[in-house]
């Protein structure tokens, strides 16, 4: 492809570049996504796990205030990261823009029915500086949202790892207490 000036992108090279952008966006969010799974699926088998040991526990064990307070302590770490792994999956999607073709809210609610939208589109295909910005504006937002994601994400492991401290404690706690006192 031609280049249309020293150091300058033609057109079609301009849209690569803009969809591309929009592509890597994209990966991040399903790469956000994935991870909050993961989250969700470790935090099923290890309750699942405490829950059946608690239900098989057949000892005179006797849990004192310390345990008592670990364990809150535990579950509070536990609830935050779940917390912060479904808000992953539900982002809050922000209407306040301009509208934007590439948008699929707006595309519905703000460009009329099938046929006033594929004419309006193909309009603006025929615009460089229209189609530019509503691409521009579509990475934007989604960044924006792919943000979110990933604050999210950290929040709940951050808050994953923390719980591994009153797990260990709650743990030790009880093996004394069963086994050696």
């Amino acid at each position: 492809m031609p280049k249309t000036g020293a150091g300058q992108l033609t057109p079609e090279e301009k849209l690569i570049v803009y969809w591309e952008s929009i592509r890597y966006i994209y990966e991040l969010n399903r790469t956000s996504e994935i991870k909050a799974g993961l989250i969700m699926s470790f935090y099923g088998l290890v309750l699942g796990v405490i829950f059946e040991m608690a239900a098989n526990m057949q000892t005179n064990f006797q849990p004192s205030i310390f345990l008592i307070i670990v364990v809150v302590i535990y579950f509070f770490f536990v609830g935050r990261s779940i917390y912060f792994a479904f808000r992953c999956f539900l982002p809050q999607i922000k209407t306040d823009f301009d509208k934007n073709m590439f948008f699929f809210h707006d595309i519905i609610t703000q460009y009329g029915d099938i046929q006033s939208f594929t004419k309006k589109f193909h309009n603006m295909l025929g615009k460089q500086d229209e189609l530019y910005s509503h691409l521009g504006q579509q990475i934007y937002v989604n960044s924006l949202i792919v943000s979110q994601k990933l604050m999210n994400v950290n929040k709940s492991v951050r808050n994953l790892a923390y719980s591994f401290i009153p797990m260990f404690v709650a743990v030790v706690t009880i093996v004394v207490s069963v086994f050696i006192l």
